[in-house]
């Protein structure tokens, strides 16, 4: 399964760091297939002033086995939170929008429910990790081994 993340965010959401975060720890779905419909999932964060109405976009290419969706982001809800806070927003986000997504579409040969349940388990890993730093180099928690 190959997994990407990309952005289009106000800088104030700090959105790209977070993404960065993902992007840094996705070579764990590499070696992993949930069926051979879809190969690729393609992510992309929007987080913009509500005003600009953008809307989602959603695609599935059957024969290039990709699926492609924005995941919307509230710019005034995620401003002030903290950068730790964020990144479980933008992480619960990703999963209910996704999760929305992908069961809107009848799948013969792809098994959402388990790639979910991995991306939770992996979700949940990279936050409890995460020490909240918006700047500079991935830095595990006080305490963890690197």
């Amino acid at each position: 399964m190959k997994l990407n993340f990309t952005a289009d965010c106000d800088w104030e959401s700090h959105v790209g760091r977070i993404k960065s975060h993902y992007v840094e720890r996705f070579a764990t779905f590499e070696s992993r297939s949930y069926g051979n419909e879809v190969a690729s999932v393609a992510l992309l964060f929007v987080c913009r002033d509500p005003e600009l109405d953008f809307k989602r976009r959603v695609q599935f290419r059957r024969k290039k086995a990709e699926f492609y969706t924005d995941v919307m982001l509230d710019l005034p809800t995620i401003v002030p939170l903290s950068m730790k806070e964020k990144m479980r927003y933008v992480s619960r986000e990703l999963l209910e929008q996704l999760a929305d997504q992908l069961g809107r579409v009848k799948f013969k040969d792809f098994d959402h429910a388990r790639f979910l349940l991995d991306l939770k388990v992996w979700l949940e890993d990279i936050d409890s990790r995460y020490d909240g730093q918006s700047s500079g180099a991935w830095r595990y928690a006080s305490g963890e081994a690197s």
